[in-house]
This record gives C-alpha cells, sequence and structure tokens, in this order.
C-alpha cells in the first residue's frame, strides 16, 4: 500500500472517530464497531486531545497567559494512569484487550467535549471576580449541569466499550471519580498549561533582579569600614549603673520581617530602657546593606567583643535578639543571596558569648526549632527565650508581615509596658498560646529558661532601669 493510501485511510480513520464522537456526546446511536480502533488512531487522538487542552487553556488565561512547561509531564503523567485504570477494569472482563482499545479510543474521541467543559469552568473562575458569591447563581448552576452532562458521557463511552454491560459501566465511571479525587489529593491540582502572571511574582522577580545587581564582592570588602562605623557609636558604660545592652540579629535578607522587627525592637530599648548608646542592629537586607552592618557570625563575634569591652562585666546586662529561620537540626539561618553566608548553631553561638567574655545575657532566639538552642547556652548568668520548641514550628514570617507571633508578643505588646524582662517574657508564652488556639493551628511552645543568678540581677536591672528613665528625665514620661 502506498504511503499516499495510507495516509488517505489514516485521515478517513480519525474522520470517522472525531464523527462518531460527535454523535456519543449529543446522544445520537453509536457502538464500538462504529469507531476505528487501532495503535495509529490512539495516537493521533492524544495528539488532538493534548492540542485542544493547550488552546482551550490558553484562551481562558488570556489577555497574558504565561506557558508553563511543567505541565508537560504532569498531562502525560495524568493520561497514564487512566489509561492504567482501563486496563484495570478491563482484567474483570473476559474482552480485555477489546476494552481497552475501544475505551482509550472512544475516551480520547470525547475529550474535545471534556476539554471544553474544564476550559469553560477555569475562564469562570479566571475572569469573574466572585465567582462563587452565591451557591445558587447561574454560573455555578452552569458548571454543576456541565459536569454532571461529562459524568454522563463518560459512563457512556464505557458503557460502549463494554459492549452495553451497565454494571462494568458504572464501575469504571465510579473508579475513574474516585482517582481524580486521589490524584488531586495526593498531587494536587492538575497543573494548566497556560497562567496568569502574578502582581506578586512580578515583585518577586524584581527584588530579586536588585539581588542580581548587588555587587557581592564590594560589599564584603566593606563591611570592615560599615562595622567599624556602627561599633564607634556604642557608648561606654556609665560608672555606678546597671544598663542594658543590645544587638539585634537580622538573619535572613530575603523577607523583610526579621528587620523589621530588630529596628522596632532598637528603638523600643532606647526608649523604654535608655539603651540608647548601648545598641545596635546587625541586618541582611537589600535596603539596609550599605549603612547597617549584616548580620553574619563575624560581624557578630566582633559586635560581642566590642560590647564586652565598654559594658560593666558586673553591672551591665546584653540582651541578644536573633531572628530569622531554624531548622530541625536546630541551625540559625544566616542568608543574603548571592553571598555565601555560614548559618549559626547554638554551640558556636556560646562560642562567641564566651570569647567576649560578656556575663550577665538574656538571649532571644526567634525562628523555628529554636528551643534547640538553651542547652548549649544554658548557664546561671543567663536567660534564654526561644520562639519555639526544639521540635516545633513558629510563626509569622514572610515579606508581608510586620512581626513574627513571638517578636510581636515580646517587643510590641507586653516589653513596652513593664520593666520585668522574666514576666514579659512570660506573659509572652500565654498570649502566644491563646493566638495560636484561636488561629486553630500547631502549638510552637515558645520555651524560657532563667539561670538562677540572672534572675534576681534582672529584677534589680529592671527597677533600677524604670526608676531612671521614668523619674530621672531620660525618656519622654509617655513611656513610663
Amino acid at each position: 500500500m502506498s504511503t499516499a493510501v495510507t495516509m488517505r485511510k489514516f485521515l478517513k480513520d480519525t474522520q470517522i472517530n472525531l464523527w462518531m464522537g460527535l454523535r456519543l456526546i449529543s446522544f445520537r446511536p453509536c457502538g464500538s464497531p462504529s469507531f476505528v480502533i487501532n495503535g495509529d488512531q490512539i495516537a493521533v487522538l492524544m495528539l488532538i486531545d493534548l492540542a485542544l487542552t493547550i488552546a482551550i487553556s490558553y484562551l481562558s488565561t488570556l489577555p497574558e497567559p504565561l506557558f508553563n512547561t511543567y505541565a508537560l509531564p504532569d498531562y502525560f503523567f495524568r493520561q497514564l494512569i487512566s489509561w492504567l485504570l482501563i486496563f484495570i477494569i478491563a482484567k474483570f472482563w473476559k474482552k480485555s484487550w477489546p476494552f481497552l482499545a475501544t475505551g482509550i479510543v472512544i475516551l480520547n474521541t470525547t475529550a474535545p467535549v471534556l476539554d471544553l467543559i474544564i476550559g469553560i469552568n477555569k475562564y469562570v473562575q479566571n475572569h469573574t471576580s466572585n465567582p462563587t458569591a452565591s451557591p445558587y447563581s447561574a454560573l455555578n448552576l452552569f458548571i454543576v449541569l456541565a459536569y454532571l452532562y461529562l459524568y454522563v458521557i463518560l459512563w457512556r463511552v464505557f458503557y460502549i466499550a463494554s459492549n452495553h454491560q451497565k454494571a462494568l459501566a458504572s464501575v469504571a465511571l465510579l473508579t475513574l471519580i474516585f482517582s481524580g479525587g486521589l490524584q488531586t489529593r495526593v498531587f494536587g491540582e492538575t497543573t494548566d498549561f497556560w497562567y496568569h502572571p502574578d502582581p506578586e511574582d512580578n515583585e518577586d522577580d524584581d527584588r530579586w533582579a536588585e539581588y542580581r545587581k548587588m555587587d557581592a564582592e564590594q560589599l564584603m570588602y566593606r563591611q570592615p569600614d560599615i562595622l567599624s562605623a556602627a561599633l564607634q557609636t556604642l557608648t561606654p558604660q556609665r560608672k555606678h549603673l546597671s544598663e542594658l545592652f543590645f544587638i539585634g540579629f537580622a538573619g535572613y535578607a530575603s523577607e523583610d520581617v526579621f528587620s523589621k522587627e530588630v529596628a522596632f525592637a532598637k528603638n523600643m530599648l532606647d526608649t523604654r530602657f535608655g539603651a540608647q548608646g548601648h545598641s545596635i542592629n546587625l541586618v541582611n537586607h537589600l535596603h539596609t546593606r550599605d549603612n547597617i552592618p549584616l548580620a553574619n557570625a563575624t560581624n557578630l563575634a566582633a559586635t560581642l567583643k566590642r560590647i564586652g569591652s565598654i559594658m560593666d562585666k558586673d553591672e551591665d546586662v546584653l540582651m541578644l535578639y536573633m531572628t530569622s529561620h531554624g531548622s530541625r537540626d536546630h541551625r540559625f539561618a544566616v542568608s543574603f543571596w548571592p553571598l555565601a553566608l555560614n548559618d549559626i548553631t547554638p554551640e558556636k553561638l556560646r562560642a562567641m558569648l564566651d570569647n567576649a567574655g560578656i556575663k550577665w545575657r538574656v538571649i532571644i532566639v526567634s525562628a523555628c526549632y529554636s528551643g534547640g538552642f538553651i542547652k548549649a547556652l544554658e548557664s546561671d548568668d543567663t536567660l534564654i527565650a526561644t520562639a519555639a520548641a526544639a521540635d516545633k514550628t513558629s510563626f509569622g514570617c514572610g515579606t508581608a508581615s510586620e512581626f513574627t507571633y513571638f517578636g510581636e508578643a515580646v517587643f510590641k505588646d507586653l516589653l513596652p509596658h513593664d520593666y520585668a524582662i522574666i514576666a514579659a517574657l512570660k506573659k509572652a508564652q500565654i498570649t502566644i498560646s491563646e493566638r495560636e488556639k484561636r488561629e486553630g493551628i500547631e502549638a510552637s511552645l515558645p520555651q524560657l529558661f532563667v539561670g538562677k543568678a540572672i534572675e534576681g540581677k534582672l529584677e534589680s536591672l529592671g527597677k533600677e532601669i524604670g526608676a531612671r528613665v521614668c523619674g530621672g528625665g531620660e525618656s519622654d514620661k509617655t513611656t513610663c
């Protein structure tokens, strides 16, 4: 048989199948012998279905669709699952091959109408401001009826493929529906070939563009100068006074919440606890990189040493607030892409504090799994507060957030109204627990360790600072 004759037969077979598919979806008489069943038709009908799926997805996401290459493997994977299901069902019938071949051909023949129904549904979702405003709206009614029609057509596909066996057709349909729900639960929603550009994605692209433009080498070489200038703003302790020194450490550059938190905490402690001249922030963030030292282990160690050299080791207290992400193996995330920065471990932090010679330590760590820092840091002269237990996550991080849950409770809601640091941290545990219960999220279980010696020290420090700030004119009286 010549190539031309073969091609004409191939096109004729395809035309017959498509025509019979139209008859099937319009409930006109048709039977499995009317369809042309062979491997060529399975392939071409599948390609037609793929082309229609891509086209309808494109039209439903106008005017600015973006192509999603990840949809191709998802499409073929789900096709394979459907074929395997038909094969398994066919094994329960003695004529398994005819059922398998006929089922696949007829299913792909009727695919255009299925694609159209799904496409209309997606178009409605993409182009209607509130498509589910009323459960009885015309749009919702149309979608419900369309899916009922889809299921009837699928049942008819299996009914014809099984040579008019209603029970087998019903079992096949229910299996396919159940499989679809299971696939969605396990693998997620079907990946669309086209999607709308998300304004937030554009914002992310713009933000990462700024990172790509950053001169990482120059930034690192400038760190000694930036850090030195910041450390020069720290003033030595005043004789015969107990004072609070503060270091804020915002470790994760790509989420604004961490830099916002340490900025707020520093300003509040400067005003409320008289820490002005004794406070410094180390921050990883695009907008502060030229004037605030980076939050990395090297800068933190140098800052701790500087504070250790100018504070009275017996009288003054250091508060170190570290906020970022944390890992299950208790590593505090330090990230400012494209810089290669090292995370901080509890042991590394303990070594820095010991090398700086700082006696009285209030260490507050806001990160997931931060409870894992306690064991390595604990001592009689140390208080350690963490946003979560060693095996729990904490909440509130993100670019849009102003505070983490823990940072908000401690620095925004409680310490501005209480000089008793330990009492404020205990109240924060209760406040966060109540909030998590209200929001129905898993408890983060903030932890608090208070060394025997530092408990009395912080009590006297709070009373002294409160009397000095509120009674001695160091602060606006509205803070008292």
